[in-house]
């Protein structure tokens, strides 16, 4: 009798604890049943479960013929209340994280492999990008904290690295944003104006052509195949200010300057059809945006919408292959100057009048 009464009340404590189960798993399976994504009766069958240090990873099995429904992203995240990512590519992947992104983390001085740049924090890891895998970049977004604290960013970590360096800055903000760091020795030109931008990118289009005709004399395809150390960044903030002439220059060094070693960075506030050229567009494989005001201004920066969306200051969306959610890292004019004064060219202080630094 006794065994009957304990086997009962096991069976009860079984079917309470199925029916009051609040575990992900258990609401995932909700989320499956209630949006009706199944083939007949059959609801995708979990396989695999992997629980990591900041997410869990389901990987579920699917009935034939049962695909990608966009709204199970949405459904899950809202329900479990927490960040989500969801792929299908053959079976169903589910990534669920224990908690948000940071809302601001600072830039680490650390080393890299050379032309290897941090991006930002995902919720994963911290995201990187390889100048010389892809040498062309676009940034879009309005706040200040976000495409012109990355350019900077991008700027201090490739001196820092003590790289062979030549950066080329249109700061079409009259020189007010990036003026400070033309004293750096691996700074070739900050221009302030329209005039100014055009004849510094009319230069660099005549260089690159010179190294063209190098690169054919010496049966090169790729500066990543040669010894050639040098790489040029044409860094460009607010590029909406350029005009025709200079739209010329940079979809033109946006066509063949990544294999001779030019690495172009273009960036605006609010990129359109005519702000944004369709050579730089296409030929730049890493787009990154923060936030933009319309669904519009998104899918002309990344492709897709998204950026519309986002509301903490410091993220964006970093695409390539494969898309980011990532917080980018703060880092001020004054960090930036301190760390990098021992690059301070002493003949260019001198020629602009400013005081000269020694450096022992």
């Amino acid at each position: 009798m006794d065994v009957f009464i304990g086997a009962g009340i096991a069976s009860v404590i079984m079917y309470a604890a199925a029916k009051w189960d609040t575990s992900d798993q258990h609401k995932l399976k909700h989320i499956f049943n209630n949006l009706n994504y199944k083939k007949g009766n059959r609801l995708p069958k979990l396989i695999k479960k992997t629980k990591r240090e900041k997410y869990t990873e389901y990987v579920y099995s699917v009935p034939y013929g049962l695909i990608d429904d966009p709204k199970l992203k949405p459904a899950i995240a809202k329900t479990l209340n927490k960040h989500v990512e969801v792929k299908f590519a053959g079976k169903l992947i589910i990534t669920v994280f224990d908690s948000n992104l940071p809302s601001m983390i600072n830039y680490d001085w650390r080393s890299t492999d050379p032309w290897i740049v941090p991006i930002g924090m995902s919720y994963k890891e911290m995201i990187y990008h390889n100048f010389d895998h892809i040498p062309h970049m676009t940034i879009a977004g309005t706040t200040r904290y976000g495409k012109t604290v990355l350019l900077k960013l991008i700027l201090a970590h490739l001196i820092n690295n003590n790289l062979d360096v030549e950066f080329n800055i249109l700061d079409l903000k009259g020189g007010l944003e990036f003026g400070r760091y033309r004293s750096l020795k691996q700074v070739a030109n900050v221009t302030r104006n329209i005039n100014d931008a055009k004849d510094c990118l009319r230069s660099i289009v005549n260089q690159m052509e010179s190294d063209m005709s190098y690169f054919e004399d010496n049966l090169y395809n790729d500066i990543t195949d040669t010894n050639i150390s040098r790489r040029t960044f044409i860094l460009i903030d607010e590029g909406a200010e350029l005009d025709n002439d200079c739209h010329n220059y940079i979809s033109k060094i946006a066509r063949i300057g990544g294999a001779l070693g030019y690495r172009l960075i273009f960036a605006t506030q609010y990129p359109t059809a005519d702000t944004l050229p369709r050579q730089v567009k296409q030929n730049a494989d890493a787009k990154i945006s923060f936030r933009l005001p319309t669904t519009t201004a998104s899918r002309v920066a990344i492709d897709e919408s998204g950026a519309e969306e986002i509301t903490n200051v410091g993220r964006a969306i970093y695409r390539t292959a494969e898309k980011h959610i990532v917080q980018v890292p703060y880092i001020t004019d004054r960090e930036i100057e301190q760390k990098l004064r021992r690059f301070k060219d002493a003949a260019k202080a001198k020629k602009r009048g400013e005081n000269i630094i020694s450096f022992g």
